[in-house]
């Protein structure tokens, strides 16, 4: 706890919260000793995932609607986050939101911008959210074509989030290439910042999973598709949307 005090005393507040949250972390694992606390609870959330795939795929397929489908999914998958849920039902959150009016949703621009995209590049968030994200990127490549999915991941352990090795386990890599985000602390993240851009460049479509992801590039002002659940009164207030409803916006 002390540890933790020290990091947000000293820490520069004006860049976003998950910057900061970068740097606790990195400052948590090195108190601790263990380089990824969060490893059996991302293990046992992809496997959990995983061994419904099929089913998951099937749905999408049998919907009268893959994209919608498969978007609702991923964006309930976001509801598997060990920082601001204490407890989660994912396939409770999958059944709801299959059923459920969206607060904001976009659909029909990212449909628009998907179809003469040839590069999609999609931004993970949490662990076992990811097989629902892989379900996405699958029906996007099936349904517009797309040449390219680039997945970027975090590049070194991050509360739940899904890492570079973790997103490759699951099968991104078939579908292009996975890269990985530096998460060492906030000076890592400024100094990456022409190197995101330059990302992001290659990309026609750009898609980002997570209230977190949210927090970290919606400033970029690039355009991209933030998919989450509101999960703060902070962001209810920007999105203008409830907390725990889906959201699918461009910025």
């Amino acid at each position: 706890m002390r540890r933790a005090l020290r990091v947000l005393l000293e820490a520069d507040w004006s860049v976003p919260p998950m910057a900061l949250g970068f740097d606790l972390f990195a400052a948590l694992r090195e108190e601790l000793g263990v380089d990824d606390p969060y490893r059996a609870e991302k293990e046992r959330h992809n496997r959990m995932l995983a061994e419904r795939y099929g089913e998951l795929k099937q749905i999408v397929a049998e919907s009268g609607d893959p994209l919608d489908a498969a978007v609702r999914m991923s964006i309930a998958g976001n509801v598997i986050d060990y920082g601001s849920h204490e407890g989660f039902d994912v396939w409770a959150t999958i059944r709801r939101f299959l059923g459920e009016k969206p607060a904001v949703y976009e659909i029909d621009d990212l449909r628009r911008s998907l179809r003469s995209a040839s590069t999609v590049m999609v931004f993970l968030d949490n662990a076992g959210e990811a097989v629902l994200d892989l379900l996405l990127a699958e029906t996007i490549k099936e349904l517009y074509g797309v040449e390219r999915i680039i997945a970027v991941a975090r590049a070194e352990p991050m509360i739940n989030d899904v890492t570079v090795e973790e997103a490759r386990a699951l099968g991104f890599d078939r579908l292009g290439e996975v890269r990985g985000v530096p998460t060492g602390g906030v000076g890592e993240w400024l100094r990456f910042q022409p190197t995101l851009h330059e990302w992001l460049a290659e990309a026609d479509v750009a898609i980002a999973k997570g209230q977190g992801n949210f927090e970290l590039l919606s400033g970029l002002g690039r355009g991209v598709y933030f998919l989450f659940t509101v999960k703060c009164p902070v962001v209810e207030r920007i999105v203008g949307a409830p907390q725990g409803s889906m959201v699918l916006k461009r910025i």
